[in-house]
């Protein structure tokens, strides 16, 4: 195996003594970099070409990618891409960071000394404190959601802020989605309860009002053509067996919500959900 697919394997990435350690003399790593096939960053991180911007822009300032930045890094469900990077960074560091949202707060537990990445606790830990609390707590879900952390575990870590511990005591496993997070604790404050992936005609649905007020929603990225016919032959099966369904997207649950909220409490005001 060449340096190039070992760091490949690794994710695209890996601090130079980490290279050494797994054996990769100094010599082969400087073939490697004659080569152009492995790129050398801050002069610790070695990295094949095309890796992350984000971590590229971490590496190179000597710092971590957290909070909201992090989350997207790690596939996490985040209401909306940031306009700035979001970086941890040392108390007393002495780097010119203003062009990043500089997150200089220690975090509940040590970051790891190698990784340009924050460790996920100090993410949550971020995201608590910076983003509005439904936001964080759609944030936290998904950490759920993607095993990236348990109930348990949140629940156990010394949280530092009174933010991060009103999370750890709310976030569960019932959401599917970020977007399941905001409306049904959006439609809790409208004293309105609703079901989570609730199995109806063979198929689980997001929400369930009552016995028959059928919320679904539609992720930011489009559905696969094949997908997308299903859910809609799924919602007519629903229809006939006398069930109302209400399909929201995105942009609708994102940046249209009083509109959406309108239209739930007025099928609840007809009593759709019961009938």
């Amino acid at each position: 195996m060449d340096l190039q697919s070992w760091l490949s394997a690794r994710g695209g990435w890996a601090h130079r003594a980490d290279a050494i350690e797994a054996g990769w003399t100094r010599y082969r790593i400087e073939q490697a970099l004659r080569s152009a096939l492995v790129l050398v960053t801050a002069r610790k991180w070695l990295h094949v070409p095309g890796i992350d911007d984000e971590l590229l822009a971490a590496m190179s300032a000597g710092a971590r990618l957290t909070c909201v930045s992090a989350a997207r890094t790690l596939g996490l469900w985040v209401p909306r891409p940031p306009d700035r990077l979001h970086l941890a960074v040392h108390p007393h560091a002495g780097r010119d960071v203003s062009r990043f949202v500089a997150h200089r707060s220690i975090g509940p537990v040590n970051a790891l000394p190698r990784s340009p990445l924050d460790a996920m606790e100090n993410v949550l830990a971020r995201v608590a404190t910076c983003l509005p609390h439904l936001d964080a707590l759609a944030i936290w879900e998904s950490a759920l959601n993607k095993r990236l952390v348990t109930v348990a575990h949140l629940q156990a870590v010394e949280w530092t802020t009174r933010a991060a511990r009103a999370l750890a005591s709310e976030a569960g496993v019932a959401s599917d989605s970020g977007l399941e997070t905001l409306v049904v604790h959006r439609l809790a404050r409208l004293g309105i309860l609703a079901r989570q992936q609730v199995p109806l005609l063979g198929h689980d649905v997001d929400l369930l009002i009552g016995r028959r007020l059928v919320i679904q929603l539609d992720g930011f990225a489009y559905h696969r053509a094949a997908q997308r016919r299903a859910d809609i032959a799924h919602d007519r099966r629903l229809r006939l067996a006398g069930f109302t369904v209400l399909r929201f997207d995105y942009v609708e649950i994102m940046d249209r919500w009083p509109l959406v909220e309108r239209q739930i409490l007025a099928a609840v005001a007809q009593n759709l959900h019961i009938a």
